[in-house]
């Protein structure tokens, strides 16, 4: 186009004032900035995040080692306002999902158990409570809703199953899954994959394409997430002794596993299951540090594994939680800052928006 427009200025020298035009400036790129900021105290934490709208969200915030009772908060535009919420002291709010703004789940640990409470549009209330703790859900409607278990736990939860009226157990020992419908959901323990086609699970070892074993790491499956019928993703962790790691990327495409990625991240050997998808085919992957160790939000895309960019560095910064925003490219994600290499010094709860 620029060089239509000089190629007629050579014929007139009275199109000269183009010059004085100025370009317009590029977009920025997008990026993870600070939207929510919560002082808290000592301890405090955007726990689990989930997105109703491009607008519109929930956020839960609060840390049982403080013996708090959670927070809810409900985003409407560019607003976060705290909405009653049900809490019981020492617990914990570790996944949320939903399917519209009238439809939202809690899913929290509480002592040795766990709950699962729902936005109705007007009110919060208790659903359903179990003796074993909650890692994971998968909301994919109001009389479709799942609910997995944690890895390490002795008395496993294993997989529930909501069909608007009553829950079923699905499975005994199964760390954690995601689920595409009720005919089709995949779960993890250990180095093995499960599929579910609403009758049988059939299991796949996927230890091969994990880290390898050695004198100090226990390779093990941490995370999944259910793309599409052709398209699976596993998050695979070294679990090396004091550093965590390496994080590989797995994927199914229908027929047979393979490993797509791999990175030199450590930590995130506790249940990842709070992945989201990015809005372009990749990935959004928290990796919350322990004991003032970094903290990672990786990005996955066409087959490599990178380092978000957030506004604090990886020492000073918790990403423990991640939603993407229906119909966009943008995500929500919630934790918290503190001072550098101490989660106990400075701490805000916060929670960050890519855009």
């Amino acid at each position: 186009m620029l060089g239509k427009v000089w190629g007629v200025a050579a014929g007139a020298a009275g199109l000269l004032a183009l010059g004085g035009v100025t370009a317009a400036a590029p977009a920025a790129p997008p990026s993870w900035h600070i939207v929510k900021s919560v002082h808290s105290g000592v301890t405090g934490d955007f726990t689990a995040i989930t997105a109703t709208g491009k607008t519109t969200a929930w956020a839960f915030s609060g840390n049982p080692v403080d013996n708090e009772v959670p927070a809810a908060w409900t985003r409407n535009g560019t607003t976060w306002t705290r909405v009653n919420f049900p809490g019981k002291n020492n617990e914990e709010v570790v996944a949320a999902g939903a399917t519209s703004p009238s439809n939202v789940w809690a899913f929290s640990d509480v002592g040795a158990g766990s709950r699962v409470l729902r936005w109705n549009g007007h009110a919060w209330s208790v659903v359903r409570a179990f003796p074993q703790p909650i890692g994971g859900a998968s909301t994919l409607a109001g009389n479709d809703v799942w609910v997995f278990g944690q890895p390490g736990i002795i008395e496993q939860l294993g997989a529930w199953h909501y069909n608007g009226r009553t829950w079923s157990r699905v499975a005994k020992n199964l760390d954690g899954g995601s689920a595409l419908a009720v005919n089709n959901v995949w779960a993890f323990s250990g180095t093995n994959v499960d599929h579910w086609n609403g009758r049988t699970w059939a299991g796949a070892s996927v230890k091969g394409l994990l880290p390898p074993r050695t004198q100090f790491s226990d390779p093990l499956v941490t995370g999944i997430y259910a793309q599409s019928a052709n398209s699976v993703y596993a998050i695979g962790n070294g679990d090396l002794q004091d550093e965590g790691g390496p994080t590989v990327v797995l994927h199914y495409n229908g027929h047979t596993w393979s490993r797509v990625a791999q990175g030199s991240f450590g930590y995130g050997t506790q249940p990842s299951q709070q992945i989201a998808p990015d809005g372009h085919g990749g990935l959004w992957l928290p990796m919350p540090g322990v004991l003032g160790a970094p903290s990672y939000l990786l990005h996955y895309a066409v087959g490599r594994l990178t380092q978000a960019r957030l506004p604090v560095g990886p020492q000073s910064i918790s990403a423990d939680s991640v939603a993407a925003i229906p119909g966009t490219a943008q995500a929500l994600a919630g934790g918290f800052t503190h001072a550098r290499n101490n989660p106990f010094g400075n701490v805000v709860a916060v929670i960050l928006q890519y855009s």
